[in-house]
């Protein structure tokens, strides 16, 4: 699986259509898959630093504990101005490196 740092040296011009959606809308929808394997969607804030894409969750959140358990998800920005679309999927992994925590948050702003 690709790193966003990756997929963005490979494909910058559809690095750059998440970029340019998120610049005007922050809002992407995450999909997870449920116990029972039904989807779920979830609107998320993408937040990209060193090179990773990373999503905050909240501990009690439904889609923490379906990315625990399957980390399978995919994930569409909104359409854009020009109805650019963008749209990957992948496996997530929960992040404990400290540093690295640190390094998300503050990119957020958290």
């Amino acid at each position: 699986m690709a790193t966003w740092g990756e997929f963005a040296a490979e494909r910058p011009e559809m690095a750059e259509v998440l970029l340019k959606l998120l610049d005007w809308i922050p809002i992407t929808y995450l999909a997870t898959v449920r116990k029972d394997g039904s989807p779920r969607v979830h609107p998320v804030c993408p937040i990209i630093a060193g090179g990773r894409m990373f999503v905050a969750v909240p501990e009690w959140s439904p889609k923490r504990l379906d990315l625990r358990r399957d980390g399978r998800y995919a994930m569409h920005a909104l359409p854009g101005k020009r109805d650019d679309e963008f749209y990957i999927t992948g496996r997530a992994r929960l992040v404990n490196d400290g540093e690295t925590r640190k390094l998300v948050g503050d990119v957020a702003g958290h």
